[in-house]
């Protein structure tokens, strides 16, 4: 049984509460609707969702969402209503829920500068983990064309070659801090099954008949143009096939009259992302931080 803070009544969240929670979401994050209704589409609402309400406004917004055996919550309060028990009633009801599906450890993202959820997650036993950076680049003027390696061709995504994409992609990040493989069945529903699924913005460089790189975009996420992911395996690294493949991508985004890029990138990438991303004039917008918790700790 999950308890609430007097005064405010506690349900899941229901289709027709997007809106409301996106009110509850700051502006520095860059959400917008479909980003909520998309998210949403792969979540059990009724067990995976919290809403608490005061007098007919929703107050505050927790949500569980998975990622292969990884869980993360996402928690919103409005201010109005802070300091009211609702960030607490947020931790307990996700990890209470977390447990149930037999989860040992539980993520929770918030901005570097949210000195009092910091305070909060400290308190309840979580840790420091990691640290991201946001960087955008706005394009004001047509970018670069991309120069490809000799014989390394880049080509748009084709379905048939989906679990090639997958195994380049899943492999490429085997290098980085806390990295967990998503099942390609967990994939396929949360990339090529989303509305937002454009296989003119995925790219793959082929090496023969071996995928050597490979770029994932989503258009319109998070309030610009979202490279989601951008990998090169270890054998192809050092060519400039990122710079390529980066260069690729905006010029795709410019042609659809998208002028803002973004992207999320971990600040140790053991690759040196963050230092490319600068050559091409990506700069940081914000950080930020991964707090964990092993359950099993109490």
């Amino acid at each position: 049984m999950i308890s609430s803070p007097p005064d405010f009544a506690l349900r899941p969240a229901r289709p027709d509460d997007a809106e409301a929670v996106l009110e509850l979401i700051g502006p520095e994050l860059h959400f917008g609707l479909d980003d909520i209704r998309n998210e949403w589409r792969s979540v059990d609402l009724e067990r995976d969702t919290w809403a608490w309400e005061h007098g007919g406004r929703l107050a505050a917004f927790g949500i569980l969402r998975s990622r292969g055996e990884e869980l993360s919550v996402n928690g919103f309060v409005h201010p109005d209503f802070r300091g009211r028990g609702l960030g607490t009633a947020i931790l307990q009801a996700t990890e209470a829920r977390a447990r149930e599906r037999d989860a040992w450890k539980l993520d929770n993202g918030i901005l570097a500068t949210d000195h009092a959820a910091a305070a909060l997650l400290e308190a309840s036993g979580y840790r420091d983990a990691r640290h991201y950076f946001v960087m955008t680049i706005e394009l004001e003027e047509p970018p670069p064309a991309p120069e490809w390696p000799a014989g390394l061709e880049p080509r748009p995504f084709e379905r048939e070659h989906a679990r090639a994409f997958h195994a380049a992609d899943d492999e490429a990040f085997q290098d980085e801090s806390g990295y967990e493989s998503e099942p390609f069945e967990e994939f396929v529903e949360r990339r090529l099954e989303s509305p937002r699924f454009d296989p003119k913005l995925w790219t793959a460089v082929w090496d023969g008949d071996e995928i050597a790189a490979a770029l994932i975009a989503d258009w319109k996420r998070f309030g610009a143009g979202w490279i989601a992911g951008l990998a090169v395996r270890r054998p192809w690294r050092r060519r400039g096939l990122g710079r390529a493949l980066l260069l690729r991508s905006f010029g795709q985004f410019y042609e659809r009259d998208e002028r803002r890029v973004s992207l999320s990138v971990h600040t140790e990438n053991p690759s040196g992302a963050t230092r490319l991303y600068e050559r091409v004039g990506m700069r940081v917008e914000r950080e930020e931080v991964l707090y964990q918790k092993e359950l099993d700790a109490g």
